[in-house]
């Protein structure tokens, strides 16, 4: 770190005086030493030099004061030095932090700015995509309908024709999910465990072999504000995500659900691949995946993460590569109306 032309200065001033005090006690010393020496072996022990002795006793400690104040003086020149420059590192470090925040909120700004673009966007040509894909997906149904047996080849290029088409329209149906805003009347009271349950049986045709799912659903007759429709999307692809996960081993997915004074909770968690440190930051981001190509979009769980938020909730992650993943889900509940006293 480049020290201040100030700090130097002054360094450099008590550095000089510092070394002035130091050569001039100690010539000063040496010089009073040599005389007492001299008159010591040229004189003896005779009485009347008693006195000239003593003065010049008093200047070699006088002069070798003065050295040790030089030396002092220069430890606390070094000393001083050392406690500035540890305060203008600090005083920079804090100046970086500074900086480091507004970048990072300067950063947030922009990714939100650039996720009102998207939903402004997606909202605006959704119907446009919809009705160039609902054509293309028609004919290609009547095409095949139409095709002799013997046309395999033709069947196949049409059926992809028809599968990328579906594809294309499921993310668009995604994104306005993911722009959308849910308005008060498409909020009604929802059981979080009869919700749970009508999403497994949606989801049935998905699951895999060699995973079984445990249920412990606490919520009983609780209730929260919500839109059923938005929910089960959210519970949806948090399943579908674990399904994933557990691929190609033995996987076992935990569903729970259970309440307190004001809020319920639903908890999914699996034993599957997990998730990796750098990536576990990202994982609500819009079209972040770790998928393969054609595998994802990386819109699933930022729609979770949009419907958590429209519903005044939480959603937590906890996961570790090879321990698997949890997702806590906290919504507001539905106060119990008080009992009437007959």
């Amino acid at each position: 770190m480049k020290i201040s032309i100030r700090t130097k200065t002054k360094f450099t001033i008590a550095l000089v005086l510092s070394a002035a005090l130091i050569l001039f006690g100690s010539f000063m010393t040496c010089h009073a030493f040599q005389v007492y020496e001299n008159i010591v072996i040229e004189c003896g022990q005779h009485a009347h030099l008693l006195p000239p002795l003593r003065l010049l006793a008093v200047q070699m400690a006088v002069y070798g004061g003065i050295a040790a104040a030089g030396v002092l003086a220069l430890l606390l020149a070094f000393a001083g030095l050392a406690n500035k420059s540890h305060r203008e590192i600090s005083a920079l470090q804090k100046k970086n932090l500074a900086m480091d925040e507004i970048n990072q909120k300067q950063q947030q700004i922009a990714h939100h700015q650039r996720l009102e673009i998207i939903g402004t966007l997606t909202s605006s040509i959704a119907h446009e995509f919809n009705n160039l894909l609902t054509p293309i997906m028609g004919y290609s149904m009547m095409v095949l309908e139409k095709l002799p047996p013997e046309e395999t080849e033709l069947y196949d290029d049409i059926l992809e024709i028809y599968q990328s088409s579906r594809k294309a329209k499921t993310i668009i149906s995604r994104l306005s999910d993911l722009s959308r805003k849910n308005t008060p009347t498409t909020f009604r009271q929802v059981s979080p465990d009869d919700l749970v349950k009508k999403t497994l049986d949606v989801v049935a045709p998905a699951r895999p072999k060699n995973l079984e799912i445990k249920l412990t659903l606490n919520c009983w007759d609780q209730r929260i504000q919500a839109n059923e429709i938005q929910l089960s999307q959210l519970l949806l692809n948090l399943i579908i995500n674990s399904f994933h996960a557990v691929e190609g081993k033995n996987g076992i997915l935990k569903i729970e659900t259970w309440f307190d004074e004001d809020t319920i909770h639903i908890r999914l968690s699996d034993n599957g691949c997990g998730i990796a440190p750098e990536v576990l930051p990202h994982v609500f981001d819009p079209f972040y995946t770790t998928k393969e190509s054609g595998k994802g979009t990386g819109l699933g769980l930022a729609i979770v993460a949009q419907v958590v938020e429209d519903h005044h909730g939480t959603i937590q992650v906890n996961s570790a590569p090879g321990r698997g993943t949890a997702f806590t889900v906290t919504l507001p509940r539905i106060a119990e109306p008080p009992q009437s006293t007959p």
